[in-house]
């Protein structure tokens, strides 16, 4: 649920992607900034992998350092982000990194949990217009909230 009260430097993240209609991320040719997570594991006891983004292009950049040295930042148009990155990193069961310092401390969160948190700022901020499909990412949202909670999928 948007806003979080404790975690002003995430709802920030939110309001800035859904007002520049951007986010950022590094890719070296095919791949993209990624990193293990600190807080989750696989059944299999690895670490979950952790996809970055940030809602700056400056503080992606102050990350092009050791591991990502060879990266270049990329922009991602929100609509992109929102049905191609978030669906499928939920459907891959990974973790997305939301603006990550150059020491690679962040917030790892669930990609719904973005997405529904972009979707109810945009409600909150009166533009849902602004994002195609709002009422398609709905619908996956609620799916995936009523998954969660135990209910069997509708389809």
């Amino acid at each position: 649920m948007f806003p979080h009260p404790q975690d002003e430097e995430y709802n920030r993240f939110i309001r800035a992607v859904l007002g520049t209609q951007t986010v950022y991320t590094l890719v070296s040719g095919e791949d993209v900034a990624e990193c293990p997570s600190t807080e989750y594991e696989e059944d299999d006891g690895e670490a979950v992998p952790v996809f970055c983004v940030w809602h700056e292009r400056a503080a992606a950049e102050a990350c092009t350092a050791e591991e990502w040295a060879d990266y270049e930042v990329e922009e991602l148009p929100l609509d992109f982000f929102l049905h191609e990155w978030l669906v499928n990193m939920d459907q891959d069961a990974v973790l997305l990194g939301v603006d990550f310092d150059p020491e690679l401390y962040g917030l790892e969160i669930e990609p719904v949990e973005v997405l529904a948190d972009i979707l109810d700022a945009a409600e909150q901020m009166q533009c849902t217009e602004l994002i195609d499909g709002y009422g398609e990412l709905m619908d996956y949202r609620l799916e995936w909230e009523r998954e969660m909670a135990g209910q069997k999928r509708l389809n």
